[in-house]
């Protein structure tokens, strides 16, 4: 089945509003015609898009929304997808996707893992997307936790007022399967219907005001050591926008290693830049700058991000490459509005020695093998357990 890779769009409306207004203005003799005019004119808009994950096992990486009219960034004219859209698919990373686009694109995900930004079954997640649109393409890889190389997608004609909800497709992109002259099939074949759903609502600028897309904000962030014995070292937070500095593919960036493995934050800050992100720490040591188990620590972060990520190693008094993390979403927090996520502990795998011929190690969702070689150093992270009680994150809008 070939894929739609556009959508008819109800631009009447849209276009007789604006030939209202050009006439009006045509004839605006005085300010009181110009006021009237500019009253008619479409007020900006903004959109809060809910994406639920329905699959009964399987994850969505980092979903994508941009308008419909940036398809052709997305899909070519072949039933196949674009070079960017294609990494995203077979990744999980939309920075190429987001890059190709430029304006007019948002990006949300969950906070299950490693690397912390997969949307589990039964989930959902908030997206902010601001500006105004007539359809909206949503655009996420299914986590290849049993096939490399489907994704979930749909176009969403956006409603004058209130919301629409639309089912999410899952198709596959035939990476994986050959033809008969042995080449990759490359392919876009429907494999089901109903794999998600997104609900899309309108909002106008006084929300938009309310939910702050834009507005700089400041945050009380809260971290509590749950855990038995051992510390946390300085806690680093940053938008979520900025953890291309923490996180490469499946690995963790020079910089974060570097953190993880010796706790002094300042590589990371100083790759991040100054005001994006903020640090803070406990009191025992030395060198005192660790959190101990069964304490709190809090610091305070402005900024215009929807999303943000914390970061803190494990101190090593019993492993050595241990570091914990969360992805808390903030957009929707009015002032004085708190949320509660949980820490997760990862393994960045320094210390752990492999062979040439080393087995095929998937991660704990059963994730196709990615392992990454530094020296004789396996460098993937892994997520050390999905049950334990690490820690909380608490984030109180002022």
């Amino acid at each position: 089945m070939r894929h739609v890779n556009s959508r008819t769009m109800p631009l009447v409306m849209l276009a007789l509003a604006s030939l209202l207004a050009l006439l009006v203005l045509a004839g605006c003799s005085d300010d009181s015609d110009r006021d009237m005019a500019e009253m008619m004119m479409p007020e900006p808009m903004g959109y809060k898009i809910t994406v639920t994950n329905n699959l009964a096992e399987e994850l969505f990486a980092p979903i994508v929304v941009t308008h419909a009219s940036n398809d052709d960034l997305l899909f070519d004219n072949e039933n196949y997808v674009t070079e960017a859209a294609e990494h995203q698919i077979l990744t999980g990373e939309p920075t190429d996707v987001v890059a190709a686009i430029g304006e007019g694109v948002a990006v949300g995900h969950g906070s299950a893992g490693p690397p912390g930004v997969l949307l589990p079954s039964g989930e959902s997640v908030e997206i902010m997307f601001d500006g105004d649109a007539t359809a909206l393409r949503i655009l996420a890889m299914v986590a290849p936790t049993m096939v490399p190389d489907n994704y979930v997608s749909a176009v969403a004609d956006v409603p004058m007022e209130g919301s629409v909800t639309v089912p999410l497709s899952r198709f596959d992109i035939g990476y994986d399967e050959m033809t008969m002259d042995n080449m990759r099939l490359m392919e876009i074949s429907l494999v089901a219907e109903n794999a998600g759903t997104v609900m899309i609502e309108r909002i106008g600028d006084a929300m938009a005001e309310d939910v702050d897309m834009m507005d700089t904000a400041t945050y009380h962030v809260e971290v509590m050591n749950d855990l038995a014995e051992e510390f946390f070292a300085p806690i680093v937070v940053t938008r979520v926008n900025d953890e291309h500095y923490l996180f490469d593919g499946t690995s963790v960036t020079a910089e974060a290693e570097h953190q993880i493995l010796f706790g002094p934050p300042t590589m990371v800050v100083g790759a991040i830049g100054d005001g994006n992100a903020t640090v803070f720490h406990g009191d025992a040591g030395p060198p005192g700058v660790l959190l101990p188990a069964g304490m709190s620590e809090s610091g305070t972060f402005e900024t215009d991000a929807t999303a943000l990520r914390i970061i803190a190693m494990v101190a090593p008094t019993m492993v050595p490459d241990n570091y914990v993390s969360a992805v808390v979403n903030v957009a929707s927090l009015m002032p004085g509005d708190s949320v509660t996520a949980p820490l997760t502990r990862f393994d960045i795998g320094h210390d752990e020695a492999v062979s040439d011929h080393a087995a095929e190690m998937p991660d704990h969702h059963g994730m196709s093998p990615m392992v990454h070689r530094h020296g004789d150093m396996m460098t993937d992270i892994t997520l050390v357990d999905d049950d334990m009680t690490v820690g909380t994150v608490t984030i109180t809008r002022q």
